[in-house]
């Protein structure tokens, strides 16, 4: 989906409040067993290091009628360096074992810190396989429907049940194309919204089981639905090209339109700014100035906003979009706690670095240690981060970041002024 030596990755977006689950996996799905436990937080902490009210100002109404309030994003940078929840919290960085998403599988990650993704056969085939505390699962791949031919799978998105979603295509390209739900059942590939369309991508899917995704029509355009229930419904979305990126466990759905999304979105180069976002919710759509790629189960929206021609990380929430970062960037995973994650270009360097930010401790950047590059694909309720990046050694890898006060990695002040010797 993507050349992993762009630096570029696509996010997958996800899900709810967290519980510890113990998981057992076959080759024909994923069975768990519930155990609930309270959500793991630092909230006492993170009151305690929380900054002095940032000021902030309110642009005036977009041509959508929402309103765009930015950050003093300078303020937030020097007093970063400062703040000692920026040094308090380590990170365990974890190798993954996936393929890069050049060569197909994919990857997405639940709140259980679930990750699926695709592996090589000895053959050379591909696998999707889920991985949990350093435990590999195959989950083998989806049958050959319509033909034989579609054997080539890529994921994109899970639930905290373990049910997996994603695309199944042949080895000629990205369509014709079907998709996949993966749960305690096994495989079932579905049919297309309709049966003229050239494709169909699964991208989302929450744990009710609705999944969201589009279709590519006989027209070349793109086209967002829901499935639920067995039925698809059409987003009351306008635009000549729609998609449906993700859905949280109310039934809010994000995605973008306007766009010729599905070069970007099966290449993994998601940092566009050309789309604009929306939220469709209890049967009300609310066009956005900016775009989007995730959503949490509060409704608020990650993604990007353009201005003077560059994209910079924004949340969304409410009709309101706040920008959280003053260098290029974009974000791709939000949790619940509104902790966000993506990927930002350094000053003075030409290769993305991974950030994470939130309200409490702002933004730092969690370039994993021995990484010439590296972003975030997603962030889940227990502040686990699933990225991608080059090693300095030119190695394409993905990898876990599990919050560990004894972990080696320290969290860093953003680049915001080049260095000397930059790359």
């Amino acid at each position: 989906m993507y050349s992993l030596n762009d630096g570029a990755l696509y996010s997958e977006y996800p899900r709810s409040l967290t519980c510890a689950r113990e998981r057992v996996a076959s080759e024909r799905g994923v069975r768990s067993v519930v155990v609930r436990s309270k959500l793991r937080t630092n909230s006492g902490v993170r009151k305690a290091c929380r900054f002095a009210e940032i000021p902030t100002f309110l642009g005036v109404p977009g041509d959508d009628r929402e309103y765009t309030q930015r950050v003093n994003l300078k303020t937030f940078e020097q007093r970063l360096a400062m703040n000692p929840c920026f040094a308090a919290e380590r990170y365990d960085v974890i190798p993954l074992p996936f393929i890069p998403f050049s060569n197909t599988g994919g990857e997405a990650l639940n709140n259980e810190g679930v990750v699926v993704g695709g592996i090589t056969n000895s053959d050379g085939s591909v696998s999707l396989a889920a991985w949990s505390n350093g435990l590999l699962t195959i989950l083998g791949v989806p049958p050959g429907l319509p033909s034989h031919d579609f054997n080539v799978p890529r994921v994109f998105g899970i639930n905290d049940y373990g049910a997996v979603v994603g695309t199944i295509h042949t080895s000629a390209g990205d369509l014709p194309s079907r998709w996949f739900i993966c749960d305690r059942n096994g495989f079932t590939v579905l049919p297309l919204a309709d049966p003229t369309d050239l494709g169909g991508a699964a991208i989302g899917i929450n744990e009710r089981g609705e999944v969201v995704g589009y279709d590519h029509t006989a027209s070349n355009k793109l086209v967002g639905w829901l499935w639920s229930a067995g039925t698809y419904s059409r987003l009351p979305v306008s635009g000549t090209h729609t998609t449906a990126l993700g859905i949280n466990s109310g039934g809010t759905i994000i995605g973008n339109r306007r766009f010729r999304l599905i070069r970007r979105l099966l290449t993994g180069r998601l940092r566009s700014t050309g789309e604009r976002g929306y939220v469709f919710s209890h049967g009300t759509t609310q066009y956005l100035t900016g775009f989007v790629y995730a959503i949490n189960d509060l409704g608020e929206a990650a993604g990007g906003s353009i201005s003077a021609g560059q994209a910079m990380a924004t949340v969304f929430k409410n009709g309101i979009a706040t920008v959280i970062l003053s260098l290029p960037s974009s974000a791709v995973g939000i949790n619940s706690a509104a902790s966000v994650v993506g990927s930002y270009q350094p000053a003075g360097y030409d290769r993305r670095h991974l950030f994470r930010w939130s309200a409490d401790s702002g933004a730092f950047d969690l370039t994993p240690d021995g990484y010439r590059s590296a972003e975030a694909a997603a962030i889940n309720d227990r502040g686990d981060i699933l990225g991608f990046g080059e090693t300095v050694g030119g190695k394409s890898q993905y990898f876990l970041l599990t919050p560990d006060p004894n972990g080696g990695l320290t969290p860093k002040a953003l680049i915001t002024a080049p260095a000397a010797g930059a790359l």
